[in-house]
């Protein structure tokens, strides 16, 4: 028996990663085990050419992860000799972009508002001029020095924590954005994985 078809390639294509895998199954059988794998996944099928292109999304807006962000993930497949040659791209969802961006822009204006109101609280301890934010330090009546103290240092650990949620995002996106083709390989190498589990059943 001839040996199936199986291997795959990357392509790097600029800022582009092109994922290849090559199956010993027609185009039309390709298609149909693609798209099974994929619906099992969870996957949306957003459009579809069978059988020769499907475009999925895949994951959650509210995703962390290279695979659970929100993605848009397209599959061609052509003809090859006597098997099925598949092309994967994988892009990260505007939508995952703009709530993580927009997420980081507000988490940003909150931290320097609570440093803000830390600052303004200890002048009014310092006997300085008291500014926008230290009636908060009178507002259960005159201002005992441990309540006081315990605003300072209550906005500033919340403006410290909101400044390291922001850095893990950024990070997050570095990270989602670097491995975004995690998925599409997961299925094109799970499909190669059923083809030869197929191939091993009729031996």
């Amino acid at each position: 028996m001839k040996n199936p078809i199986n291997h795959g390639s990357i392509l790097s294509l600029g800022s582009l990663t092109v994922l290849e895998r090559y199956v010993g199954l027609e185009i039309e059988k390709a298609y149909s085990e693609l798209r099974t794998i994929l619906l099992e996944k969870g996957c949306r099928i957003v459009t579809k050419e069978p059988p020769k292109q499907i475009s999925i999304e895949q994951g959650s807006l509210f995703g962390v992860s290279p695979k659970s962000a929100k993605k848009v993930v397209g599959y061609q497949l052509f003809p090859h000799e006597s098997g099925t040659r598949i092309v994967g791209r994988s892009s990260v969802s505007s939508s995952w972009l703009n709530l993580t961006l927009w997420g980081n822009v507000i988490a940003g204006v909150v931290a320097i508002v609570f440093w803000w109101i830390a600052s303004d609280i200890t002048s009014l301890i310092s006997g300085r001029a008291s500014g926008y934010w230290t009636w908060l330090a009178v507002a259960f009546g005159y201002p005992h020095v441990e309540y006081v103290l315990f605003m300072i240092s209550l906005t500033r650990a919340l403006s410290i924590v909101l400044v390291v949620i922001i850095l893990l995002e950024i990070l997050d996106v570095f990270v989602v954005w670097r491995k975004k083709d995690a998925f599409t390989a997961e299925t094109l190498n799970e499909l190669v994985q059923r083809q030869s589990l197929d191939l091993v059943g009729l031996e």
